[in-house]
């Protein structure tokens, strides 16, 4: 098992909630509804600020991908012109060091129907990347479970999850970009590995403290020397929010791999949660 060390903000205890008696769902007081009303205000800068040491990179690397003409280089969404395409844009991801720059939807309809539609909700094979009904579109869950496909010839909206697999890679990319709007979320990736392609959202009950412990203390149990860990976030708990990129190879279902992050930074101060025991 590889690990990377490095220094943890001290923002961190900022995202240790009261345990209450009740279910998943985003909260906001009074005061911090002022608070995050200014900073929806100045949200285009501080969302640029937070990318200018990766913008030259990013133009290297990066590439708009199609719909609405957006592209996260942009370091702000137009998320009227993505909805007016598809109502079922909710967010937008962008991985630094990845052409990973895409809107991300959620059917109504079927769980898996972006599994085999694209982002205009046109049938196509290559997909589109999601969520299930069972996460929020607000981010508030614990973890929230992004899919995307990986093709034979390596393309797909999530082909490029499995450079996380390399040490060195993993080591030197760190960020998760996910715009929603009147928001920007930072999330650090703590971990890469492979793991049996189940589903997580069916493996364990994310509302309930228990089934996020869970998935921590499998998640830090593994035993697999091809797993990639960041140092620093062994302490990670149930009160913390998690999103996990996963794909899989299309020519097979054995396997699939997870990238899986944790959230450091929340632009408007709106994400937050009653975590049920």
């Amino acid at each position: 098992m590889k690990k990377y060390s490095k220094w943890k903000k001290n923002f961190i205890g900022s995202f240790i909630l009261l345990a209450l008696f009740f279910l998943t769902g985003c909260q906001e007081n009074a005061g911090e509804a002022d608070r995050a009303e200014e900073q929806r205000t100045d949200l285009t800068d501080q969302a640029v600020e937070g990318q200018t040491a990766d913008k030259e990179s990013l133009e290297a690397e990066g590439q708009a991908n199609g719909i609405a003409n957006e592209s996260a280089l942009d370091a702000q969404i137009d998320f009227s012109a993505l909805q007016k395409e598809n109502p079922d844009i909710f967010a937008w991801i962008h991985v630094p060091g990845t052409t990973i720059d895409y809107p991300v939807l959620q059917s109504e309809e079927a769980d898996d129907f972006y599994e085999s539609h694209n982002a205009y909700g046109q049938a196509d094979e290559a997909g589109a990347v999601y969520i299930e009904l069972a996460n929020l579109k607000n981010m508030c869950d614990f973890n929230t479970v992004l899919h995307g496909k990986s093709g034979k010839d390596g393309t797909g909206a999530f082909a490029e999850l499995y450079q996380f697999a390399d040490p060195d890679f993993f080591g030197e990319h760190e960020k998760i970009y996910i715009y929603l709007e009147g928001n920007v979320l930072t999330y650090e990736i703590f971990a890469a590995y492979e793991r049996e392609n189940t589903s997580l959202l069916r493996s364990y009950d994310f509302t309930y403290l228990d089934g996020c412990a869970q998935f921590l203390d499998d998640l830090y149990g593994i035993r697999d020397m091809t797993m990639n860990l960041r140092d620093g976030w062994e302490g990670a708990t149930p009160y913390h929010f998690l999103i996990t990129l996963t794909t899989h190879r299309q020519e097979t279902d054995e396997r699939q791999f997870v990238v899986i992050g944790i959230l450091t930074q929340d632009a408007a101060g709106t994400i937050d949660r009653i975590v049920a025991e």
